[in-house]
């Protein structure tokens, strides 16, 4: 039978499905209540980036519907308001960030405008930023003014001295935006805001080395830097959306679906001072308190954590060690249901491809499995630095020797099967049935268990590590040769063993850990990401089989199970853990959710493809592949290209019906953030005049500051648990 038919079968057969769903599902469920929000991306974003965060912070306060209730503690997700335009799939993805403001909202008569002051406290790598705004709005947004009438001014501060200052006065007619600093995109943007359908504005970005001109009417907008002027057309209808969160409901009911243990709001109280935070699986992170600068131990001493759900009193102790064990726990499937789906890995590959010269050598490698035509076929490389991993295609694409992976298994990393994948040599050519390993994960707390851990590729080792602090960008963290070693090694010498316990990994001895940022190298491409092992087994590695040379010893095929360690600076590097009453406290890990991707163009070449989808949450949907665009005219361009942005390569249609594994439970999901880009349309701007508008400049206030007309005044005591967390009223 053709599979094709079968999966446009299924994807018949799952429309139907959703559409029944939905009719059942009551009006008043979230599933149909939960807003959606979709916004324009541009290449004018980027200077108003930092604007649409203020904005974003400020909104997850929810100070419109808090007015005379008194001063009240919100917290706001900041990686969320930062996240749109990531696309990242790594551990960070479901990190969380909460910033902690004191809010006071207040309006003395109808007639008056109402004001909000804001004392914010955001931690940062390196510090704490505290936020300082004071909004004064007289009128909501209507068909005129369009966006109402109000201003709003804040300064950021860290050790006292100013990062970035601006403002946002929108007035009849026209809008105007500054923020200058040394920790600022230093943007002026002028705007009319008359209409929606019609108007012009000015923008300068980074001290004037960037300037933007731009009109639009009802149907069109077109934007200049001097260089490239383009045309778009604003029909929705023409444009590429890109959604970025996902919200998962119950397909019975329309509920939302969480974890069965999620993370959870949660407060401090150290060295006489609280600190507001939240914990879930990645880790534990509090406003304003450097856990980093806190030694390691089982407990904290001095360190007490209470829950801030509402009607929740519950308290815990805080550990601590500065990296974290993962356990990885096959599953299977086979070659045929990776069929055309990318994944990367390292390897060698010295004489094994054909078609393209450049394919050899060591590299990270990105391969696709072709089931028709029965082989593995090279199509790009990924390269990784300081600031992320790119990837390049490759033309043409290189075809793997047939019998090149007899012996050899294919140890990589596949964002649409949850991330780790493995395919052993079965001393034959690759076939469509051939079994092939990924894993689904869970942390192992520090004491939890007693473990003898043995490596072999990529292993850090304590003398190492010292160097490696000491070098610089280029010194590797791994000793005793692994840095580059796969799968074999000449001997037992050339691996690493570990021990883990109460104190984490250690190797001689002495801890496996590198919790500070200044112990990274400027530069180095561990600096963001932390540092990560290859496999862990916790059983001896073996002697190879024939064909190498003597006293080799191999890494098995397929563990059922292998351990990673990672350390770093990062919340989600690190093991942080509470314990109640001497037991841990769950978070649950992420989950896999398996998922055909419908049929059409507008899908790619995963059009009709069953991949694995990562639920982190409710609004935490991770695992679509990506493509990179760029940002003046919005095309396909190559990752590797100078300012391209990475996005999803297609959008899961609302309505779309899974299938939670644990516990089981129906799911329907519809989107509820994302990005549109606008479709080019070459010649219908001619009628439309960009003319500069004068650009704001000076006129800056700081609120935190008594002299100021716009000072705040002493931040309020507030002892009651938040009132609002990421914009919902507690």
């Amino acid at each position: 039978m053709n599979p094709n038919f079968i999966r446009k079968a299924a994807l018949a057969t799952a429309l139907l499905a959703g559409a029944a769903a939905q009719a059942q599902i009551p009006a008043s469920a979230p599933y149909y209540t939960d807003p959606q929000n979709e916004y324009v991306q541009d290449d004018t974003s980027q200077g108003i980036s930092s604007l649409n965060m203020v904005l974003c912070v400020i909104g997850g306060m929810d100070p419109g519907d808090l007015v005379n209730a008194g001063p009240y503690i919100a917290l706001v997700d900041v990686n969320g308001c930062n996240a749109k335009g990531g696309g990242s799939n790594n551990s960070a993805a479901g990190a969380t960030n909460f910033a902690t403001a004191v809010v006071d909202v207040t309006r003395a008569s109808n007639s008056d405008p109402m004001i909000a002051k804001v004392w914010l406290s955001m931690t940062e790598q390196g510090g704490t930023t505290n936020v300082y705004a004071y909004l004064s709005a007289s009128q909501s947004p209507t068909a005129a003014p369009p966006y109402g009438v109000f201003r709003m001014d804040y300064i950021g501060k860290k050790n006292g001295q100013a990062g970035f200052n601006g403002t946002i006065n929108s007035q009849p007619g026209l809008i105007n935006f500054l923020e200058i600093g040394s920790n600022s995109s230093n943007t002026a943007l002028a705007m009319s805001a008359t209409s929606t359908t019609s108007g012009a504005g000015t923008m300068s970005v980074g001290s004037g080395s960037s300037n933007f001109n731009f009109a639009y009417d009802s149907g069109y907008f077109r934007r200049s830097d001097g260089t490239n002027d383009e045309c778009f057309d604003r029909s929705k209808t023409h444009a590429s959306i890109s959604v970025w969160q996902y919200g998962t409901y119950n397909a019975n009911d329309g509920t939302r679906v969480d974890m069965a243990h999620p993370g959870f709001p949660v407060l401090a109280n150290y060295a006489g001072t609280s600190y507001y935070g939240y914990a879930n699986y990645w880790g534990i992170n509090f406003q304003g308190l450097d856990l980093n600068s806190v030694a390691d131990a089982s407990p904290i001493s001095g360190l007490a954590v209470t829950d801030q759900r509402p009607g929740n009193t519950t308290s815990y102790a805080l550990s601590k060690v500065g990296g974290k064990l993962t356990k990885w726990t096959q599953q299977s499937t086979t070659l045929g249901s990776l069929d055309g789906i990318p994944f990367t890995f390292g390897m060698d590959l010295t004489g094994l491809t054909t078609g393209n010269l450049s394919v050899t050598g060591w590299g990270n490698w990105v391969a696709q499995w072709s089931t028709a035509n029965q082989n593995f076929t090279v199509v790009g490389t990924q390269n990784c630095g300081s600031s992320g991993c790119v990837v390049s295609s490759i033309s043409p694409v290189a075809t793997v020797n047939v019998g090149a992976f007899n012996s050899v298994p294919i140890s990589g990393w596949a964002n649409s099967y949850g991330g780790n994948l493995n395919i052993p040599p079965t001393g034959s050519p690759h076939a469509t049935g051939d079994a092939v390993y990924y894993y689904n994960q869970s942390t192992v707390i520090p004491g939890s268990a007693s473990l003898t851990l043995y490596c072999l590729n990529q292993c850090p080792t304590a003398a190492q590590l010292a160097a490696f602090s000491a070098g610089n960008s280029s010194t590797t963290p791994f000793g005793n040769g692994t840095d580059q070693q796969w799968f074999s090694a000449p001997s037992s010498a050339n691996t690493v063993t570990y021990t883990f316990g109460v104190g984490g990994l250690m190797e001689s001895a002495v801890p496996v850990v590198l919790e500070q940022a200044s112990q990274f190298p400027s530069g180095s491409q561990y600096a963001q990401n932390g540092i990560q092992t290859g496999w862990l087994l916790d059983t001896a590695f073996g002697s190879c089989p024939a064909g190498y040379p003597g006293g080799s010893v191999c890494q098995p095929a397929n563990p059922a199970t292998y351990y990673t360690w990672q350390t770093g600076p990062q919340q989600w590097n690190q093991s942080l853990w509470l314990t109640t009453g001497g037991n841990v406290v769950p978070f649950d890990p992420p989950q896999n959710i398996a998922y055909t991707v419908p049929s059409g163009a507008s899908y790619g070449s995963y059009a009709g493809l069953p991949i694995l989808l990562q639920f982190d949450g409710f609004g935490n949907l991770n695992g679509i592949p990506g493509y990179c665009v760029s940002p003046v005219d919005n095309s396909t361009v190559n990752c590797n290209t100078p300012n391209s942005r990475y996005v999803p390569l297609f959008s899961i249609p609302d309505g779309s019906l899974m299938s939670l594994p644990n516990p089981p439970t129906p799911l329907i999901v519809k989107a509820l953030n994302g990005e549109i880009r606008l479709g080019l349309a070459p010649g219908q701007c001619s009628s439309m005049t960009l003319t500069p508008l004068a650009l704001p400049s000076g006129g800056l206030h700081d609120p935190s500051s008594p002299s100021d007309s716009e000072y705040l005044g002493t931040m309020p005591i507030v002892t009651v648990a938040p009132k609002v967390i990421d914009g919902v009223v507690q």
